[in-house]
């Protein structure tokens, strides 16, 4: 994994609000930050990707637990918010999407924070990044599927949807 830093685009903020990002600053920090990105050689990438499928699987088996053994208290977790937890979690159809925020060394993963099922930062993922990167670097590809995959996943939940607009 490389650092490297660069110059942001001329105008970006106008090029971002275009494409629907409107929340690119906190204050006056910048939130999507084009003066440096992030160059990840292939097998870097599989090893990340095989590292965060197994910290899906570790994070549905710890919520599987959480509800099997009762440790909600645990988690300050009220009583009156523990059914609903319950039965959400049994109607809950095949997850669609996830986020892991991650730190990483160039040898080790550290889970930061897991968001699934919330569509944070699909957007600068799946298509400002994908236009700074055109633009940037014409020709050149990055290591993403977010679009794909959502696709096939929308696809494979066809008939959990349709379940569920049928019956409101």
């Amino acid at each position: 994994m490389k650092r490297v830093s660069t110059a942001p685009r001329p105008d970006w903020q106008q090029k971002v609000e275009a494409l629907g990002l409107i929340y690119h600053h906190t204050g006056d920090q910048p939130y999507w930050n084009e003066a440096a990105y992030y160059s990840f050689e292939t097998k870097e990438i599989d090893r990340i990707e095989l590292a965060t499928n197994e910290l899906h699987e570790m994070c549905l088996q710890a919520a599987q637990h959480i509800i099997d053994k009762n440790r909600f208290d645990e988690l300050a977790i009220p009583p009156q918010a523990v059914p609903i937890i319950k039965q959400a979690w049994e109607d809950e159809p095949p997850a669609l999407y996830g986020r892991f925020d991650l730190a990483y060394d160039g040898d080790h993963l550290k889970l930061l924070e897991y968001n699934a099922d919330t569509p944070t930062a699909l957007l600068e993922a799946a298509v400002v990044q994908w236009h700074w990167l055109e633009e940037r670097f014409p020709g050149a590809d990055q290591f993403n599927s977010i679009h794909e995959k959502l696709l096939a996943k929308w696809q494979e939940l066809r008939a959990v949807v349709n379940r569920c607009v049928k019956r409101y």
